[in-house]
């Protein structure tokens, strides 16, 4: 009988066996990666003025998905754009190691929203700035320039709910098959032979995965480029 272990690893493998066949696979992923890579990577953050909760937002979010290696940049757009960021805000993100996205507030237009990724508003944006674009509106940060703290801490919970899903969507997946040639819990190693001859030695984060994988096991892995890193996400004994 089939089982089923689903794991988030970070760390890199080592290729060893015929270097050209496992070359081909590696073009596979890299293609995909390509192809996921191509066109515009961009969040817009939307507040009334652009120079406060958009600034705050699209400072976090890029501190985060650099973090996480995603392959997205946020920025900060107004609709009645302020003529400058206040030295408050400016303050604050300073505090937490950031910096506004922009020197001075910028105007949402309709063309960038359609293109974007995804639009986060803070206040009602009207239809001929957002073009046919979807907006999601987070409406329950409260006012940043009375309390920055807690408007932040709601927007980064916020974006830690978004990101899952833009991971997700980021990183095309690889699946491999391929029988179980070594199991080094000590080293957080397993080496899959995928081919004859062709064997893979993939680094292991999550010790769970040495509670379900033996040598010789017949196995199927997913594996993504998380960061810039080869990753198994998933494994499935057959």
């Amino acid at each position: 009988m089939s089982s089923f272990l689903s794991i988030s690893i970070r760390k890199p493998f080592r290729l060893i066996g015929a270097a050209t066949l496992m070359l081909a696979l590696q073009l596979i992923v890299v293609t995909r990666a390509a192809e996921a890579a191509s066109g515009n990577k961009t969040i817009v953050f939307v507040c009334l003025h652009g120079s406060v909760k958009s600034q705050i937002a699209a400072a976090h979010f890029n501190r985060i998905a650099g973090e996480l290696g995603l392959p997205y940049t946020a920025v900060s757009r107004g609709i009645r754009v302020d003529s400058s960021i206040p030295a408050g805000i400016r303050g604050s993100l300073s505090l937490d190691g950031l910096a506004p996205t922009d020197d001075s507030p910028r105007q949402l237009t309709a063309a960038e929203a359609d293109s974007a990724v995804s639009i986060i508003a803070f206040d009602a944006v009207p239809d001929d700035e957002r073009g046919s674009a979807e907006v999601n509106y987070w409406s329950d940060v409260p006012p940043a320039t009375k309390d920055y703290a807690a408007a932040r801490d709601v927007i980064v919970r916020h974006i830690d709910d978004f990101v899952p899903a833009l991971a997700a969507r980021a990183r095309p997946q690889q699946t491999l098959t391929g029988v179980v040639t070594a199991v080094d819990e000590r080293n957080d190693r397993i080496t899959l032979r995928s081919m004859p001859d062709v064997t893979a030695d993939f680094k292991v984060q999550d010790g769970l995965i040495f509670n379900a994988v033996h040598d010789g096991d017949q196995v199927e892995v997913k594996v993504e480029n998380i960061g810039g890193v080869k990753t198994i996400v998933s494994l499935k004994k057959e």
